[in-house]
This record gives structure tokens, C-alpha cells and sequence, in this order.
């Protein structure tokens, strides 16, 4: 099954950690003998309200393929983890779509 993963890092004063905190969940999902097929880096948002002391969190989106009955046990595995502070799941029907290629448009005639 096909799946799309938002994950809010708590990287609080720790920017170069974003790259370590992303490995941990590629680890994880391949760990549980998953795919990682993308990840895109959203930048760091701010909370509309405080919680926990945390004002902001850095948000990942990663698109992977995962045994549907291990979906739970990686959330789990997760959890555990200071650093994934929220972590949100949409299935998804397919795989990935790979991204187009950007055709040039051809110069107007005038």
C-alpha cells in the first residue's frame, strides 16, 4: 500500500538535526520493510498555539510504500522517538507519479 506521510520535527535551535531527523524515518521505514519513494522539506511553521513548550515544528512530507498491518507499528516505533513530534498518514491508490519533463515553449510567430 501506497502512503503519504506529514511528519513535525522538533528540531527546536537545531537546524542541522533536520538531516539526521529525516534518516531516522527513511531508517524506520526500510527497517519495516518499507519504500521511501520521495521526501519534500516544508520548512519550519510556526503553531497558531503553544504546545508543550514548542512553538514551531519542522514539517517533511515523505511518500513511501508500506505493509498495510506494519503501518501501525512504525507510528509506534515513532512515537518513541523525541523528535517526531506529530506524525500524520494519507493512503494514497497509486504510486508516485514520476514529475513531467518541462517542455519549452515554442517563440510566439508575430
Amino acid at each position: 500500500m501506497y502512503y503519504e506521510g506529514l511528519y513535525i520535527l522538533n528540531i527546536q535551535g537545531k537546524e542541522e538535526g533536520l538531516k539526521e531527523a529525516i534518516e531516522l524515518i527513511e531508517r524506520e521505514i526500510a527497517h519495516q520493510g518499507g519504500t521511501v519513494f520521495g521526501i519534500q522539506k516544508m520548512d519550519r511553521r510556526k503553531f497558531e498555539r503553544q504546545a508543550d513548550k514548542l512553538d514551531s515544528g519542522f514539517y517533511v512530507n515523505v511518500q513511501f510504500a508500506l505493509d498495510p498491518h506494519i503501518l501501525l507499528t512504525l507510528q509506534n516505533r515513532l512515537k518513541l522517538n523525541e523528535v517526531v513530534y506529530r506524525q500524520f498518514y494519507i493512503v494514497k491508490e497509486s504510486a508516485p507519479a514520476e514529475p513531467a519533463p518541462v517542455e519549452e515553449a515554442a517563440p510566439a510567430a508575430a
